[in-house]
């Protein structure tokens, strides 16, 4: 880590980090600004030195995630409240912008709706046009998002994280009655997001990053059995198919998590992206 440079017009610092060593824990008013960091850098630099907003150079559309980062740090209740707008256009964010930019917004609350959204959202997405290599992995991203939401956020024990793990094709999953989750997408000329949020707040973050950085470091075969309720293979995935990542819990209450991909690059040059990455849990 060297400089950090206040901003002149608030609080916020763009904290410029290398790979130096450095012990230094990041504050929440802090956005980290790195050039080419692997996946794993880069959640060690979220799950272990506390850096909520870690925006890469190289990375898809670095000034609007500067600009999205800002408005995190700012105003986190933005991103519960309007999570594409406050992804896509962090300068007008509110009712309006969200409505332009939505494709499809599904509420569930069965694990037996899953083939059904999903068949909606590739119906959705080859209605605007967009090309069969985005859509497969979008698809992808949806079902590990659904499954999250359905098979593991009512079960997690919020004080250990344990999942005692259910069965995903014995039994239906219904949730209580009263409780829904959505699960959306959306886009503008040059992004698509796609999002879920359920109302249990029971997942830590920073033990999920964890997790997904064991799989980087170790590989998804080595880890398929890594301890009880999963080994976390599909947040790996969404995490491996993505270019930008919104992931935000408040405790008891909620958790939404949001995925970015870039439109008209192919999986190949997207994964080489540099990633960004922002998260909150109040």
């Amino acid at each position: 880590m060297t400089k950090a440079k206040k901003l002149a017009t608030s609080q916020i610092e763009e904290v410029h980090v290398d790979r130096v060593k450095c012990d230094l824990r990041a504050q929440e008013h802090q956005i980290a600004i790195c050039d080419n960091f692997a996946p794993a850098e880069l959640l060690t630099y979220a799950a272990e030195k506390g850096f909520l907003n870690i925006c890469q150079r190289q990375g898809f559309e670095f000034e609007k995630e500067l600009l999205s980062s800002r408005l995190l740090i700012e105003n986190s209740k933005s991103f519960f409240e309007f999570p594409l707008s406050s992804i896509l256009c962090p300068q007008n964010v509110g009712k309006n912008s969200e409505a332009t930019l939505v494709l499809s917004d599904q509420s569930f609350n069965s694990s037996s709706q899953k083939l059904e959204i999903l068949k909606h959202f590739v119906q959705v997405m080859e209605s605007q046009g967009l090309n069969q290599s985005i859509i497969e992995d979008a698809i992808s991203v949806c079902d590990e998002l659904f499954t999250n939401a359905i098979f593991n956020a009512p079960f997690i024990d919020p004080s250990n994280q344990f999942n005692p793990g259910v069965s995903r094709t014995e039994m239906e999953i219904i949730y209580e009655s009263g409780k829904f989750s959505r699960i959306f997408i959306g886009k503008d000329e040059t992004r698509l997001v796609i999002g879920c949020r359920d109302p249990f707040g029971s997942l830590d973050l920073s033990s999920y990053l964890k997790k997904i950085k064991t799989t980087y470091d170790k590989g998804p075969a080595a880890v398929i059995n890594f301890g009880p309720g999963g080994a976390g293979i599909g947040s790996y995935i969404i995490f491996d198919l993505g270019a930008s990542f919104y992931f935000g819990v408040l405790p008891g209450r909620l958790t939404q998590l949001c995925c970015v991909m870039p439109l008209g690059i192919g999986y190949r040059k997207r994964s080489l992206l540099p990633k960004h990455l922002h998260w909150i849990q109040r």
